[in-house]
């Protein structure tokens, strides 16, 4: 804890001197019509190339074209401004302006996000994309920003989640003892009990290293984010397993977004949308190819018996819907049912 304050006075020293210089909030004559440039800092966790971070960069550059290079958005891959955890609560605090976090991040702010964490929830990528533009997703970014004070501005997949490991897995009682790699989140760790194994804490800049050291036996990832983060040079199987596809956001200090004029939040909300779009496609492309990818590295592509993992987290939606409950308790199975 003590790293991260130092970390947010540092950025927010960062951020005021940006204001010097035109970034920071935004300069305008009145109802937010800016007068000069700014320069906002967007940060994620993720390797440059990989599909959030095509995203982001994507955003940033039809941002800067359609506000006529009055809003230039400057993107921090690979963990440089904090973990998931410290970038979301600059973003909260106002240090750094956009970020990357997955529904489970925001779901140790704010619990009803992790409704979008239960494992089989989502049929496929662009089903996240159905639920992002649904009035369910809608009400609760509503409540998430007046709670916390953060807006999503761009919704959509992480990826279909399959499982590395030294070993072949095929069902849960597989994973008996096994040391799996999870983010510090308390529904990831929820889910890698139900599935059998022994979920362990590992930031994902440390998780190749932890990987390669048998500080852990596997972890479970998208292929997108295997391949960009060279799980697989360290892994002897990929086991598709697909537990959970995840729903992931950029969102926004709200005081930041709403000091702006209208043109420009639209300017940014097309964008982000925009690159959403484009990181289902890179996604869906890259579940096609990769395991092609994998296998002629010398990677055993597995198929385990899924109905199995179903049947171990089919509890998970009604032990944790009381996170949920304000929404209705069939929150979870409308989820699952939008077309």
């Amino acid at each position: 804890m003590k790293k991260f304050l130092v970390l947010l006075c540092v950025l927010a020293i960062v951020g005021s001197l940006a204001f010097a210089g035109g970034g920071g909030e935004a300069k305008s004559s009145g109802g937010g019509k800016l007068t000069s440039k700014v320069t906002y800092k967007l940060a994620h966790v993720y390797n440059p190339g990989h599909p959030w971070d095509e995203g982001a960069k994507h955003a940033a550059k039809i941002i800067l074209e359609k506000s006529g290079g009055m809003i230039d958005i400057q993107v921090y891959p690979s963990s440089q401004l904090g973990t998931e955890e410290q970038v979301l609560e600059a973003a909260i605090f106002g240090s750094i302006e956009i970020v990357q976090s997955g529904a489970a991040q925001i779901g140790n702010l704010f619990k009803p996000f992790n409704v979008c964490e239960m494992p089989y929830t989502f049929r496929d990528n662009d089903h996240v994309l159905t639920y992002a533009k649904s009035d369910i997703a809608k009400q609760m970014n509503a409540d998430l920003e007046k709670e916390f004070g953060v807006t999503v501005i761009g919704c959509s997949s992480y990826g279909v989640r399959q499982l590395t490991s030294n070993k072949p897995i095929t069902t849960p009682a597989d994973l008996r003892g096994f040391k799996l790699r999870v983010p510090e989140q308390q529904i990831t760790m929820e889910y890698g009990r139900a599935m059998g194994a022994d979920p362990t804490p590992v930031a994902l800049a440390e998780a190749y290293m932890a990987l390669q050291q048998n500080v852990v036996d596997g972890l479970e990832n998208p292929l997108s984010s295997i391949y960009n983060m060279k799980f697989h040079e360290v892994q002897k199987y990929v086991n598709l397993t697909s537990h959970v596809t995840n729903a992931n956001f950029f969102v926004m200090n709200s005081k930041i977004f709403h000091g702006l004029a209208k043109e420009y939040q639209d300017i940014i909300l097309g964008a982000f949308d925009e690159a959403s779009k484009l990181i289902v496609n890179i996604l869906n492309d890259d579940d096609k190819k990769l395991g092609d990818t994998f296998r002629a590295a010398g990677v055993t592509v597995h198929q385990p018996d899924i109905e199995a993992f179903k049947k171990a987290t089919a509890s998970m939606p009604e032990k944790f819907r009381k996170w949920w409950i304000r929404y209705g308790e069939d929150l979870h199975s409308r989820i699952q049912n939008l077309k």
